[in-house]
């Protein structure tokens, strides 16, 4: 059984949210369960368009294909092609409409299948994975600064605070085409996983979000608690966090 939370608020000192997530703990189409956290971003109104606009976009392909059979081996391309088909959306609107141009979001989708979780990725928003009292990152960062620790040029350290570490790589609807990324990990009854946009990760280490997780049992009260850390670090952007707590049953 699978259940989750989800919130997204705009932090302390954006005037606007450019953040999106979408949550859906049983079948979603042809899919088991969903769950999106995209961080949008560009102009004006561009990037709290972008981030809506993904979701809508990639959520209208899940429906359009609701009659598919969705298994272990045709998860991965399926979720390949529907973030293609998102991208193209966002792209071809940004060529559209002056308003938009240039806007561009992270994107990254979870689903739930058997005793698994499998995760696209595109940009800097991060899966978390929490088990056995220990937590960590399952996705790594589409970011400037993440090429350069792979590089040996920073250390992980002087990433945290780097001036340059909101510069990302790639983003969904920024070019006609787009990299995907794709992870797996092994789930049991008592996981969390935790899906965030970089107003989160930027703001709490590790060991804070474990602790968080540690200390409360409703999926609710988690999620308020993380916004509410990030917040009193600073909350210098938007905040977007889902919790999920368990696996999908066979």
């Amino acid at each position: 059984m699978i259940i989750s939370a989800g919130k997204c608020h705009i932090g302390k000192h954006r005037n606007k949210n450019e953040d999106a997530i979408f949550l859906h703990d049983s079948q979603y189409g042809c899919l088991p369960n969903l769950y999106i956290v995209a961080d949008g971003m560009g102009g004006h109104l561009a990037g709290e368009y972008a981030s809506t606009f993904a979701i809508q976009s990639f959520c209208e392909y899940v429906n359009m294909h609701k009659d598919d059979s969705i298994s272990a081996e045709n998860l991965k391309s399926f979720l390949y092609d529907a973030i293609l088909y998102t991208n193209n959306k966002v792209y071809e609107k940004s060529k559209e409409d002056d308003n938009f141009k240039g806007m561009g979001t992270t994107f990254i989708v979870s689903v739930f299948l058997a005793d698994k979780i499998y995760v696209a990725h595109v940009g800097d928003s991060r899966v978390y994975i929490i088990q056995d009292d220990k937590i960590y990152q399952l996705t790594l960062d589409h970011s400037y600064v993440e090429e350069m620790v792979r590089k040996g040029e920073i250390t992980e350290k002087e990433a945290i605070n780097h001036p340059n570490r909101n510069i990302i790589t790639r983003a969904v609807g920024t070019n006609s085409t787009v990299d995907v990324d794709f992870y797996t990990a092994d789930i049991n009854d008592g996981t969390f996983t935790l899906m965030c946009s970089d107003g989160l990760s930027n703001m709490l280490e590790e060991e804070e979000i474990l602790h968080i997780i540690k200390e409360n049992e409703d999926l609710e009260t988690i999620t308020q608690a993380l916004v509410d850390k990030a917040n009193e670090k600073g909350g210098f952007d938007n905040i977007s966090v889902i919790i999920i707590r368990g696996r999908e049953g066979r």
